[in-house]
C-alpha cells in the first residue's frame, strides 16, 4: 500500500551510473508521456492511418533559468512535461541538468491557454530525497529524471526517474498532488518512493490508460542495448506494476543504451503512436504506429515518420495537438502545432 510522504537483468553500479550520466551530458547518445481514449478522435468508429506533421511556427515557453538559490550557473534544460493544474493554468516542469547539485526539476507557469508568451518562472520544485531511497549512493549529487504528470480522477500523479537504487538498477518513483502545484511523495511502508527498478538505467517514464490497463513506458537498457520498456498495472498507483517487456528497440534511433529515450504514446483513431528519440542533441524523433499498445514492432517495421524535434511531449488543447521540443544547446523548450494527416 502506498502512502503520502512529504518532500535476466543487468545490474549497474553507482560509479558506472554516474559515468554514463556524465558521458551523456557531454553530447553522447542520450533521449513521450498520457492520453486516454476519451481524448482521441475516431471517425465513425473507423481505424484511420495518420502521419504527424509539424505545423505553424515554434514559440518558446521556457529558457535555461538562473539558479541563485543553489549558487549555481544555469544548467541545461532537458526532459519536461506539460499539464493543467486546478487553477486552470498550464504548468511546465523541466529537468535541469549540470547544476552545482546535480539534476533537479524546475517549474514554469503559463496562462489558461497554451499558445501564450511569457510563461512565468516559478523556481526549483523538486529534488532527490535520499531518505526515500532516491539517488542512492551518489553522495552530494542529485539524480532525478524526466517528470511526467498524469491526471487521474481528482489527483495528479507525478512519475519520475529517481536515479540509482539499492537494487543496482535505476528506479522509477511517484508522488501525488490534489492541486497540481504541491506534490508529496508516494512511499511504501518502508518510506521508499520507488515503484520499481530496472532494467539498467530506468528513466523517462510516461503513462497512458489503454482502457484495459495502465501502461507505463520508459527508457531502459538490457546490457549495452537501449530499449523502450513497458509495464502495466490495474491502477496508476497503489497496485504493483508488472514485470517489464520490450515495447520498442533498434531502428533509426540506434541500439546503444543512450539511443532509445523519452517515449511518448498517443492513441488516435484506433492506433497507438510511439514517439521516441536517440541522441537528444540529434533532433530526430521517430514515430511508430501499432494497434497493440504494448508492442511497436522490431526495428523500423512500423515506422511512419521522423520529425526534427527532441525530447518531445504531445499536448492537447481545445481539439488541437501540439508538440514540444528542446531548443538547440539545451537552452529551453518550444511548442509548435502538430497536424495528423490521413495516409494510405
Amino acid at each position: 500500500m502506498l502512502s503520502a510522504h512529504g518532500g535476466g537483468l543487468t545490474t549497474i553500479g553507482v560509479s558506472e551510473f554516474v559515468s554514463i550520466i556524465l558521458f551523456a551530458a557531454r553530447g553522447a547518445p542520450r533521449t513521450m508521456r498520457m492520453m486516454k481514449h476519451d481524448n482521441s478522435r475516431t471517425v465513425g468508429g473507423a481505424k484511420i492511418h495518420r502521419i504527424p506533421e509539424l505545423a505553424g511556427k515554434w514559440f518558446q515557453v521556457a529558457f535555461s533559468p538562473d539558479l541563485p538559490g543553489i549558487h549555481s550557473e544555469p544548467g541545461e534544460v532537458v526532459d519536461h512535461c506539460f499539464f493543467k493544474a486546478t487553477n486552470g493554468r498550464w504548468q511546465l516542469w523541466t529537468q535541469i541538468r549540470g547544476t552545482s547539485v546535480g539534476r533537479l526539476f524546475y517549474r514554469w507557469e503559463g496562462s489558461t491557454a497554451i499558445e501564450t508568451p511569457d510563461w512565468a518562472a516559478r523556481g526549483i520544485c523538486w529534488r532527490a530525497e535520499r531518505r526515500c531511497g532516491e539517488s542512492w549512493g551518489t553522495e552530494d549529487k542529485d539524480f532525478v529524471h524526466a517528470p511526467y504528470v498524469l491526471q487521474h480522477d481528482s489527483r495528479f500523479i507525478l512519475y519520475y526517474g529517481g536515479g540509482p537504487s539499492a537494487t543496482g538498477h535505476s528506479q522509477i518513483c511517484a508522488a501525488a498532488s490534489d492541486d497540481g502545484i504541491h506534490f508529496r511523495r508516494l512511499t511504501d511502508n518502508q518510506n521508499q518512493s520507488q515503484l520499481f527498478s530496472g532494467p539498467g538505467v530506468a528513466r523517462d517514464p510516461m503513462v497512458i490508460n489503454t482502457g484495459k490497463c495502465y501502461a507505463m513506458y520508459y527508457a531502459a537498457n538490457v546490457g549495452e542495448s537501449g530499449v523502450i520498456a513497458v509495464r502495466t498495472a490495474s491502477r496508476p498507483y497503489g497496485t504493483p506494476w508488472s514485470d517489464y517487456r520490450i515495447a520498442s528497440e533498434g531502428g533509426v534511433c540506434g541500439d546503444l543504451r543512450w539511443t532509445q529515450q523519452c517515449p511518448f504514446v498517443v492513441y488516435l483513431d484506433g492506433y497507438y503512436y510511439l514517439f521516441k528519440i536517440g541522441p537528444s542533441n540529434g533532433f530526430r524523433t521517430a514515430v511508430y504506429r501499432s494497434d497493440d499498445p504494448l508492442f511497436f514492432g522490431a526495428g523500423d517495421e512500423r515506422l511512419v515518420t521522423v520529425l526534427e524535434t527532441s525530447v518531445s511531449e504531445i499536448i492537447q488543447e481545445a481539439g488541437r495537438f501540439y508538440i514540444s521540443s528542446l531548443i538547440p544547446g539545451y537552452k529551453g523548450v518550444s511548442i509548435r502545432r502538430l497536424h495528423w494527416v490521413p495516409s494510405d
